[in-house]
């Protein structure tokens, strides 16, 4: 897909500067991935097999391109990610999205620090959202219980109403145009990932104590003499 500049205009208050738009750690233009313009990045992550969440990311990103210059990055596969693109399409925004098969290592980091915020699709997962997270970066989530208790008690991002396009657009705008919400939200995340992620693997390695704990007493049982 080609990577041209939009054919929006931002509002007569002119576009945000770079010092702006960006994260505090955002990569400078020479170290962006390759292909991405240095524009403000929304990084959409997969896998997209909803097709109402693909209608309402389209749309809002539609809503947002009336007003800010921004590029949209379809990072995974699924089902109905070409539907993302066609109604970009037909909204005269396609020169905006841009699609990334399934990054892993290096370029899935890189993939994230490019990004002003993150848009978890609502099949990503737990996991997916905690290394969004535990990377800095704030993110606009679905309000479900599973995302609603990692983002909403640590302000790590913004919440929308599956089915509320404008809903949507108006919480990707406000992380757009309001860099201290942005950023501090960002530093949150970080904290928010870390901390549940070290939880995670505290309980992962009780578990698995315990577990090695039952086996040892079971093999000492069967070998003791009857």
């Amino acid at each position: 897909m080609p990577d041209t500049h939009s054919h929006f205009r931002s509002t007569e208050a002119g576009p945000p500067t770079h010092d702006q738009h960006r994260p505090l750690d955002h990569p400078r233009p020479d170290q962006l991935p390759a292909g991405l313009a240095d524009l403000p990045t929304i990084v959409a992550l997969g896998p997209f097999d909803d097709p109402e969440y693909a209608e309402q990311l389209a749309g809002a990103f539609t809503v947002v391109r009336q007003v800010r210059e921004a590029q949209l990055l379809l990072v995974g596969t699924g089902a109905h990610r070409g539907a993302v693109v066609r109604r970009a399409a037909a909204d005269n925004v396609e020169t905006d999205v841009h699609l990334i098969e399934d990054p892993s290592g290096q370029q899935w980091t890189d993939l994230i620090a490019a990004a002003d915020f993150v848009v978890p699709s609502s099949t990503s997962g737990v996991p997916t959202l905690l290394d969004v997270l535990a990377a800095g970066r704030a993110v606009v989530v679905p309000e479900h219980p599973a995302t609603v208790g990692l983002v909403l008690p640590t302000s790590a991002g913004l919440l929308y109403r599956r089915g509320d396009v404008n809903g949507m657009a108006q919480a990707m705008l406000r992380l757009l145009t309001t860099p201290e919400l942005r950023n501090g939200m960002a530093t949150r995340a970080r904290d928010a990932g870390t901390r549940s992620r070290a939880e995670i693997d505290t309980r992962y390695r009780r578990m698995n104590t315990a577990k090695t704990g039952r086996q040892f007493k079971i093999s000492r049982l069967s070998h003791a003499p009857n």
